[in-house]
């Protein structure tokens, strides 16, 4: 929902074209060897035109929140860089209405030899605000980015994450229309990225408008309401952030969350036959993306041929990395005890909410019986899935914690919290309470 009719940014048939080899000649020798080479008629190689960014149109409304994903050298950053006014399009345009404030890499428009004071107002006015403006915001900028005692040092001893800090402070503390950020949220510590995270959702709560390019999935997920695919410099999707990262994962990465078998590829032996595996949710529909905070489900339908032995599937869970997270055996007690009779079965087992870790998980299916052990079939990596998180769901094992979480679970406990105040604490706090009683 947007709200205005007229969308903030308009990109129209925007396409930016670099020549391989041009960056290492000044501008002027670029200007004078172009020249040349029309006089003479010499056409410029074609095989050594780059386009960044082809032909892309899209429009973004009045309080949206867009990410943008794509590989490396897909145009995200380029187009960011033209949003900014930092780079010119070859052709097409983009037009912008309102104010725009960008942080493209930590400490873009810092002078290093500068102190953090200086610097404020230097990246403050680069963005088009007068002394006067700069002096009202100073004091909230210098307490956002908890940089107080090095505000007079120079620019240049400062870590990354103090830059990062910084150069955020400043950019959400001019009063933007529209907000760009380039992977800005992957430096700095926990409780800091909350503040960030805090901050742009007030910017968005107050009409403003953000975009957000970023390789973690997660990342947008949790943060943006539309995604834009980005591949080879032209728009590959442009829907619900849910849509486009299932679109992207599942092609990307290579992901299917269902498997059929089919003639030539239908594993079959004696005594049974595998049919289909595919990831659900509690609808009975296939997904390759689940929210943590939700049951996910491992469908597998086989037919049973005989009865003498008792064939059950086990699951394997390992990660994007190959790293081996769990496996789980069959336990349904109707039909673990006994071998069961010849039939088509449809078993689902069900993952609990809140269980696993965001990120990609691959499930490789293992026909067996448990007693005596004997391996029937394995389908390795027979199907994957992506766990998301959307930022402001409740009741996750997340809690305050902004950063991602290591491990390959993350399961949600119950905590028990007991709380007295002892004899020391209340005695400090009425010796701290005299004189003003």
């Amino acid at each position: 929902m947007t709200l205005f009719n007229q969308p903030v940014i308009s990109v129209i048939e925007l396409s930016k074209k670099y020549y391989l080899g041009s960056e290492n000649y000044q501008v002027t020798e670029r200007i004078i060897r172009k020249f040349k080479q029309k006089l003479k008629g010499i056409k410029r190689d074609e095989s050594q035109i780059i386009w960044a960014l082809k032909n892309v149109n899209f429009d973004i409304y009045q309080g949206e929140k867009v990410g943008i994903i794509g590989k490396n050298g897909a145009g995200k950053s380029t187009l960011l860089k033209i949003l900014s006014r930092l780079v010119y399009p070859t052709e097409g345009r983009a037009v912008i209405r309102g104010r725009i404030a960008s942080l493209l890499e930590v400490g873009t428009g810092f002078n290093d030899n500068l102190s953090g004071r200086d610097n404020i107002y230097l990246n403050a006015s680069l963005h088009g605000l007068q002394r006067q403006e700069i002096d009202a915001i100073f004091d909230d900028v210098v307490e956002f980015s908890e940089i107080g005692k090095f505000l007079d040092t120079p620019v240049k001893h400062y870590s990354s994450g103090m830059r990062m800090r910084l150069a955020f402070a400043v950019a959400a503390h001019l009063d933007p229309d529209i907000l760009l950020l380039d992977e800005v949220l992957a430096v700095g510590d926990v409780s800091f990225q909350q503040k960030c995270l805090q901050r742009v959702e007030g910017l968005t709560s107050a009409g403003r408008t953000v975009i957000f390019v970023s390789h973690s999935m997660d990342s947008v997920a949790r943060f943006c309401d539309r995604c834009i695919w980005l591949d080879q410099g032209q728009i590959v999707a442009d829907d619900s952030t849910e849509t486009v990262i299932s679109q992207y994962i599942e092609k990307v990465m290579s992901v299917t969350s269902q498997w059929s078998s089919h003639p030539g590829h239908s594993p079959q032996l004696p005594d049974f036959r595998l049919i289909s595996v595919r990831v659900v949710n509690r609808n009975r529909e296939t997904v390759t993306t689940v929210p943590v905070y939700e049951e996910t489900g491992i469908e597998l339908v086989y037919e049973i041929y005989k009865t003498n032995k008792n064939i059950q599937p086990t699951l394997h869970f390992k990660t994007a990395t190959n790293q081996f997270a769990f496996a789980i055996a069959y336990t349904d007690p109707e039909y673990m005890y006994q071998p069961p009779q010849p039939g088509r079965y449809q078993v689902i087992a069900w993952i609990p909410a809140n269980l696993l870790n965001i990120g990609l998980m691959h499930v490789t299916i293992v026909m067996v019986t448990p007693d005596p052990f004997e391996e029937y079939l394995t389908l390795e990596r027979a199907i994957s899935f992506n766990v998301h998180e959307t930022e402001g769901i409740p009741n996750t094992a997340r809690g305050l914690f902004a950063r991602d979480f290591p491990g390959t679970i993350r399961p949600l406990l119950t905590w028990e919290t007991t709380y007295s105040r002892s004899q020391e604490s209340g005695n400090r706090s009425q010796e701290g309470n005299r004189g003003y009683v």
